[in-house]
């Protein structure tokens, strides 16, 4: 049985933003019932459908799966808000958020600008995020949400079409291929939040291969035997069968083909026997500390180790990133909604703008979050040369080139690609 580490511990207390995999094995259950959770919710396409009407492969909500190269304009099931409209205040403003995601102080200071009083209503997955929200047990203003699941949140109408004269730092301050991004073009229901490249992460003084001149790196991890017991994955569903298929060179990483996954999940049950692979999510920590040398990873673990987990400065000259680039290795962004739920619009629209100032989305980043934002502001070299990071770990910062048409990303599933990849990673785990 392949063993998975039950640390859940992150920079700030956080817990980890991206776990697509529901804690108690409910994720199947879960991602079954989307179609009944989404006609239960007044959805007016044919919830759980393969096909849209299109023509195109369909989620659970019945709208069109988006690619990069096949973007999607999203229906809007109402208006937005009109503008020029005063910001509402007094009483509570709720983030529907992972815990210690956004950086308190940020926080206070959006309450006390508008006369509100700002909390984090926290949840651990998207999966279980919008179960909660469909039911109507809270009524949060504002959400985190991965792409992955935008589909099923605007079919089961849980957030509100924006009108972006409320948001002008979106076009002023955040990459053009996020602007209008392919999984939400025009922006009509999201502005992005982070942004983050998926790669391999080692020490220098525990692994001797130089990883990143290898005629084909991810082999690293079925010739890892001399470190045996200090190799982790991720815990992630789509994150580690992906690097199976990329190191077949198979690039569609939203593949629903079964001989395809099937051939990834004996390739990951083979780490066992080579190396007794862990799977964790806590790379930031378990790197840096020595407690992993070897680490499939995020890029903004490495940034997460140097601000918040090395002893020494100087520590961080032993760690090392690489990820194959832009339409090799997969790139990724996570985002923020106005919830349909909210009794404050207007605020929620400055909310958003305000995540994407320039001032406020650097110092979430480098005072407390570890993830980068998206912001043209943001570059490799004022980084290195703030000594924030070394000039080997400029490639865990992203650019605007690295996200686009070309790139390769996890994108949404049908519902039945959806449990393909569920029992492929449940397969690995149990090494049934």
């Amino acid at each position: 049985m392949m063993r998975q580490d039950d640390s859940r511990g992150v920079p700030g207390g956080r817990r980890t933003r991206r776990r697509l995999l529901l804690e108690g094995g409910g994720a199947l259950a879960a991602l079954g019932g989307a179609g009944s959770l989404l006609a239960a919710c007044g959805n007016s396409t044919s919830a759980g459908s393969t096909v849209g009407s299109n023509g195109r492969p369909a989620g659970p909500g019945g709208l069109p799966l988006p690619r990069p190269d096949q973007p999607v304009t999203l229906p809007r099931w109402e208006q937005p808000i009109d503008s020029g409209l005063q910001p509402e205040t007094d009483g509570e403003f709720v983030v529907f958020n992972y815990a210690d995601y956004i950086y308190t102080k940020l926080l206070k200071d959006f309450g006390k600008k508008y006369g509100v009083s700002v909390r984090v209503e926290p949840f651990d997955n998207i999966t279980s995020a919008i179960t909660i929200l469909a039911g109507g047990s809270i009524h949060p203003d504002v959400m985190n949400l991965t792409t992955d699941h935008l589909e099923q949140a605007v079919a089961a109408k849980l957030i509100k079409p924006l009108n972006l004269d409320y948001i002008p730092n979106l076009h002023k301050n955040v990459w053009p291929s996020l602007v209008s991004p392919y999984y939400d073009v025009g922006s009509r229901y999201t502005v992005p939040y982070t942004v983050t490249a998926t790669g391999i992460y080692w020490r220098t003084d525990k692994v001797s291969e130089d990883i990143a001149s290898m005629s084909n790196p991810w082999d690293i991890f079925w010739n890892a035997h001399a470190y045996s017991g200090e190799v982790t994955v991720l815990d992630e569903v789509r994150e580690t069968i992906a690097m199976a298929l990329l190191r077949r060179g198979t690039f569609d990483i939203n593949t629903e083909n079964p001989k395809l996954i099937n051939r990834a999940v004996r390739d990951l049950q083979q780490l066992e026997s080579i190396c007794n692979v862990r799977t964790l999510d806590t790379q930031w920590q378990k790197i840096p500390e020595g407690k992993a040398f070897l680490s499939q990873a995020w890029s903004g673990d490495p940034l997460a180790s140097v601000f918040y987990d090395l002893k020494t400065p100087s520590e961080a000259n032993l760690l090392r990133f690489w990820w194959p680039g832009k339409g090799k290795g997969p790139t990724a962004n996570d985002t923020f909604a106005v919830c349909a739920s909210t009794t404050k619009p207007v605020l929620g629209h400055l909310f958003l703008n305000y995540l994407l100032d320039n001032g406020v989305a650097y110092s979430n980043f480098v005072d407390f979050n570890g993830y980068q934002p998206p912001i043209n502001e943001i570059h490799p070299d004022a980084l290195v040369g703030k000594g924030l990071i070394p000039e080997t770990l400029s490639n865990t910062v992203l650019t605007a080139d690295d996200i686009g048409p070309t790139s390769i990303q996890e994108c949404p599933l049908t519902v039945a690609g959806q449990a393909l990849w569920q029992n492929g990673f449940s397969t690995f785990q149990t090494g049934a």
